[in-house]
Formats: structure tokens, C-alpha cells, sequence
């Protein structure tokens, strides 16, 4: 009997150490988030979102296993065009920049809605692309996160586009390069009044005379021919008019203050906008605004009421359409979290009468239309609007009644593939006079 309590005693030890040792381990996953950290947050985040109802992280541990990295579960029973408003007719066109699984990486597409119809496909060569730009190897720089950003389609066939956060493409018609512009661009692509693009870029450096380092997200102005005309810093733009609160003055400061996601040059002039300026969304701000970049004027600012916003346009009346993601950053352990429940919304802002107005609410709540971290609109001609919903790789037609028609980029029968900002073209802007004679190798 004596032998054995003492043979127990050794056991007792060493169960004692194993659970001091896992009492460690659980303190080092918590601190440091080491394994297997992000398996039980995984767990933890989807649980939680269903309980909250809040948005969960977009891929689970087993998914980003057994997932490309573009492609993630689907929200919806259907792939491909939806038409949910039988009586309508849209004569439009989609041009759409989506990860596809048969090809492993994002293509762009030419899509007849009327026809239901893939008119040409643009297909990358993304090693070349990478190849010729070496300083550039990371983030949506791979071939496996490289994003085809915004692609803006040429009147001969081609495309220009970046690869989200680096150097800016120039494609023909039949996918072959025809320059490259070495240097930081990101977010919107558009042309100007006078031919050139516009987007949004990065300049070197610690930003204009700040006190503290920030990243200098500019106005980018690129000539056809893939020259750098000019860059014009927000920062400055915004200190040099009594701006410095939106800065400094706003709760804790961050490197990447402005994160600058639309620049949209005026083309046709309504109400104050002339041709010459250009229109802003700062998302870390929740700011948008109209400036003349030359001049460092602004013509008018508001901050909200969206949230963290994307995408402004110019409507006929001298009016602007806003896409307000309407979500709160680093919410909590799950990230992001849309303030509405999973619902974004289309603000019409009258800078003359410094009113706003959200005529596309109901059907957005009703439809649970919503994006977390980007998405884009356009107010079309017969009050509908087109929506791209990035984050659930679907896009819409909405009038403020109801859904025309949606579209989901799947790319199985359960996946669906990114979205990196499509448009909507209507019949008017597509001269379809370079598919002629098209032999492409």
C-alpha cells in the first residue's frame, strides 16, 4: 500500500507540470498569438457574428487551407446574372474585374447584360507584369493576390490598371503589354477632360511639413503614353486651407491618416464643378470633398454623416452620390462591423443646400446590401443605381423600389471569386468598333 502512494506521487508531478505548461501555453496564445491562436479565433469570430450578427472574418482556417486566396464561400444560391425585375431592360454593359477559377487569377470581362453575355476577356500576364517591376513583390504585388484594379477600358480595346497598391498597366486588346509606370498606385482609375488619367498614388516621403510621419496619398496625373505629369498631396491640400484638425484634431493619431480611395476628375461641369477639379474621398476621415488641385483650393469639405466611405460622383443636377460603407474600423477582435447590421447606403449630398438625403435605403435594409472595406456606385440616368457589393462579389441594379437584376461572381457551385471594382457602362460609352476583325493569339 505504502509503494503504492509513493508511485503516485511521480505521476501527480508530472500531471501537475503538463497542466502548468498548458497554463503557460494558453498565457503565450493570448499575449502572442501563437498556435493555435488563429484556429480558435476562427472559431470564436463565427460564433460570434452569428450570435451579434455582425460580419464574421471573410475566410475560417479550413478555408483559407483549402481556398485560392481570391476566393471565399458564397452568401448566395445563384451564380452569374439574376434578373429580379422581368419588365426592365437594361442595354448596359459590365465591365468586370474578378478572380476566375479556371484561369487562377483575376481576368477582366466585357458583359452584355441584355445579351447575358461575355463580349471579350482580358487575361493579365501577371508574371510578365511582376517580372518587369522587381521592386514590387508583396501584398496584391504576387500572382496569387494580384487584384486587376479598376480597369479603365480605352477607346482602341485596351485596358489600364494597377495592381492595387503598385505600379499602373497599360494592356491592348488582346491582353499584351503595352507600358508599364513604376510607382505607388492604388484605389480609382479615371480619365480627365483633356485624355489623361487620374488616380490616386503614394508619394515618398514623411508627408508636406507634418509634425508627425504620415503617408502622403496624392492626386495622380498620367499621360496616355504612361508618363507621371504631376502629383498633388491631400496632406497639403488640406493644411494649406485651415484643414490641420482633420489631421491631428481627431481622435489617435495613424500613419495612414487620409487613405485617399477616389479621385475623380470633373469632365462634364454641373452646379460649382469645372473641368479642372477633382473629386476626393478620404475613407480614415470619412471625408469627401471637391478641390482644384493646381491652385491647392478647396471648393467644399463635409466629414458625414457615412462612414468610412467609398466612391463620389458628380450627378447632373450639381448634386454628389456617396457610397457610405457605414462601418466602424477595429471594432473588436472580429475587425470591421457595419454600424446598420450588415447594410451599407447611397448618400445624395446638395453642397448648396448642405443637405443629404438616402433614397436608396429601404431597398438596400430590405436587401441587406451591404460591403465592409470597399464597394462602389453610380447614380444612372433613370434614378436607378449600380452597385458593387466588393465584398460579397455581387453586383446590382436598384431602383429606390426595388432590385433590377444582380450578378455573383462564382466560381463554384459554393465559392465565389473577388471582385476589384467592376463598372457599369452604358450603350452610349462602349464603341464596340475594335471587337472587328479581332484575331488574338
Amino acid at each position: 500500500m505504502l509503494k503504492s502512494k509513493k508511485n503516485i506521487f511521480p505521476l501527480l508531478g508530472i500531471l501537475y507540470l503538463v497542466a502548468f505548461g498548458f497554463f503557460i501555453w494558453g498565457l503565450a496564445v493570448g499575449k502572442y498569438q501563437v498556435f493555435p491562436w488563429a484556429q480558435i479565433d476562427a472559431i470564436y469570430s463565427e460564433v460570434h457574428a452569428y450570435l451579434t450578427f455582425e460580419e464574421a472574418p471573410e475566410k475560417t482556417a479550413t478555408q483559407q487551407v483549402m481556398l485560392h486566396h481570391q476566393e471565399n464561400r458564397s452568401k448566395f444560391d445563384f451564380g452569374g446574372l439574376k434578373v429580379r425585375d422581368s419588365s426592365f431592360h437594361d442595354s448596359g454593359y459590365l465591365l468586370i474585374s474578378g478572380f476566375s477559377k479556371t484561369h487562377t487569377q483575376v481576368v477582366v470581362e466585357l458583359y452584355s447584360i441584355a445579351q447575358d453575355k461575355v463580349l471579350h476577356r482580358w487575361i493579365p500576364d501577371i508574371d510578365d507584369i511582376l517580372e518587369r517591376t522587381p521592386e514590387f513583390s508583396d501584398g496584391p504585388n504576387m500572382v496569387k493576390s494580384y487584384r486587376v484594379q479598376h480597369p479603365l477600358l480605352l477607346e482602341d480595346g485596351g485596358l489600364v490598371f494597377t495592381s492595387g497598391a503598385g505600379p499602373m498597366v497599360k494592356i491592348n486588346r488582346c491582353s499584351e503589354i503595352q507600358w508599364v509606370l513604376v510607382h505607388k498606385f492604388h484605389h480609382s482609375i479615371e480619365l480627365d477632360h483633356q485624355g489623361n488619367i487620374v488616380t490616386c498614388s503614394k508619394i515618398d516621403g514623411d508627408g508636406p511639413d507634418t509634425v508627425l510621419p504620415i503617408r502622403d496619398d496624392a492626386i495622380a496625373v498620367v499621360s496616355p503614353e504612361g508618363t507621371l505629369i504631376d502629383e498633388y498631396s491631400i496632406a497639403k491640400i488640406l493644411l494649406d486651407n485651415g484643414h490641420r484638425t482633420l489631421i491631428y484634431g481627431i481622435g489617435r493619431f495613424e500613419h495612414n491618416r487620409i487613405h485617399l480611395n477616389d479621385a475623380h476628375p470633373i469632365i462634364e461641369e454641373a452646379g460649382i464643378a469645372e473641368t479642372g477639379d477633382v473629386l476626393i474621398s478620404s475613407r480614415h476621415l470619412s471625408t469627401v470633398g471637391l478641390v482644384e488641385p493646381e491652385s491647392s483650393t478647396i471648393k467644399w469639405l463635409k466629414t458625414g454623416p457615412w462612414l468610412n466611405q467609398h466612391d463620389i460622383n458628380l450627378l447632373p443636377d450639381g448634386r454628389y452620390s456617396i457610397f457610405g460603407n457605414d462601418m466602424v474600423r477595429g471594432y473588436n477582435k472580429t475587425g470591421n462591423v457595419l454600424v446598420e447590421k450588415g447594410v451599407s447606403d447611397i448618400y445624395i449630398y446638395d453642397p448648396a443646400t448642405d443637405t443629404v438625403t438616402q433614397p436608396y435605403s429601404a431597398v438596400m435594409r430590405a436587401e441587406k446590401i451591404g460591403s465592409l472595406s470597399q464597394g462602389r456606385s453610380r447614380v444612372l440616368a433613370n434614378g436607378d443605381v449600380y452597385i458593387e457589393q466588393t465584398d460579397s462579389a455581387r453586383l446590382l441594379r436598384i431602383s429606390d423600389k426595388e432590385v433590377r437584376w444582380e450578378y455573383v461572381n462564382a466560381v463554384s457551385e459554393n465559392t465565389v471569386g473577388a471582385l476589384h471594382w467592376s463598372r457599369y457602362l452604358t450603350n452610349e460609352e462602349v464603341d464596340l468598333h475594335w471587337l472587328n476583325g479581332l484575331n488574338c493569339k
